[in-house]
């Protein structure tokens, strides 16, 4: 295969898909979709030559399409995976994969009936470059042996929660709509799974707001080998949106704070403490959709992001979400 033919459903983050394609020399893109019509004709005037097309059926049954990225509202996506896999299309999906557990089995059993069908979703932390960088040192073991991690994924854009989509469906988790990635991040620095969880929340910002869900969840994990991971989902915080993330090992300290980055050798204070810099540009938030195109196209290379480890980070925010209503600690079910 030297080209692949693909489509987008959802053109909110999916513009930025679309522009990829339209882009890569090795995508055609065939058609586009978004059930907003005041959208799709504002878009029409910008993109002249695409095929917008009148509904996701054209898409997904369409059999000259071999892959779709869907980047619809969070509850759509699990009938829109199930609905391609079927029709034997690959998907590259935003976050999240689905909602509950029902659709998150229900994936899952129609992915292994259809083992050649591939999916991968949109986790940018991962190539970043200072993730990339502490990927590599931990390793080496330049750390020592990691006993625990912290992240925050700090979202800074509280008009989107209550004035936005996030408001109107049925069931928005801040936990698989931005925690996700501190928590995908954590299990691809640490190569191992989460066994289990206990998780809090609350809504205090957005409590006079159309909004109906926790606005801030924390939530304390445990790894295979006992490791701590705590991560929260702060949708109601008064600052531009970022990720705190740190990781504690045994010989170093690596903290990321806002734009500030550190690497900590020392527990006295009068050591010099090592600055990271980095830059990271909007060429390196494609490679992960790039690499997922590069192994459908080429079978021998592999995405940066696999289904497994999409199935996995989805099985551990569903945990989280069953241990905010159990209020007890949750096995985490893969």
């Amino acid at each position: 295969m030297k080209k692949i033919n693909v489509a987008v459903i959802g053109l909110g983050v999916g513009v930025h898909h679309l522009n990829f394609f339209l882009r890569n020399k090795r995508c055609n893109l065939v058609a586009v979709y978004d059930f907003d019509k005041k959208k799709t004709s504002i878009l029409k005037k910008t993109y002249k030559k695409i095929n917008f097309v009148q509904n996701e059926n054209k898409i997904i049954f369409n059999n000259k399409i071999q892959l779709v990225c869907i980047s619809s509202y969070d509850n759509f996506h699990a009938r829109q995976i199930i609905k391609c896999v079927k029709n034997n299309k690959h998907i590259f999906v935003e976050k999240p994969l689905c909602l509950n557990y029902k659709e998150y089995f229900q994936i899952k059993k129609i992915l292994q009936r259809k083992p050649r069908i591939n999916l991968s979703s949109n986790f940018v932390l991962r190539n970043s470059p200072q993730f990339k960088f502490l990927e590599k040192e931990i390793k080496k073991k330049f750390f020592g042996k990691i006993y625990n991690i912290s992240g925050e994924y700090n979202y800074g854009r509280l008009q989107k929660l209550t004035k936005g989509w996030r408001a109107k469906i049925p069931f928005y988790s801040v936990m698989m709509g931005g925690g996700i990635h501190i928590i995908d991040l954590a299990i691809f620095l640490k190569k191992q799974r989460l066994k289990s969880v206990f998780a809090t929340g609350n809504k205090i910002i957005t409590k006079n707001s159309k909004f109906k869900y926790y606005d801030l969840v924390s939530s304390l994990l445990k790894f295979d080998d006992d490791t701590i991971l705590s991560v929260s989902a702060n949708f109601g915080c008064v600052m531009p949106h970022h990720h705190r993330f740190s990781v504690y090992g045994s010989k170093k300290t690596f903290i990321q704070n806002y734009k500030d980055i550190r690497i900590l050798k020392s527990r006295s204070e009068n050591k010099k403490i090592e600055k990271v810099k980095y830059k990271y540009t909007n060429l390196q938030k494609t490679k992960i959709l790039s690499s997922f195109v590069d192994q459908l196209i080429h079978k021998y290379k592999k995405s940066i992001v696999t289904k497994k480890e999409v199935l996995d980070s989805t099985a551990v925010c569903l945990a989280i979400n069953r241990s905010l209503k159990t209020k007890k600690w949750e096995k985490i079910i893969y």
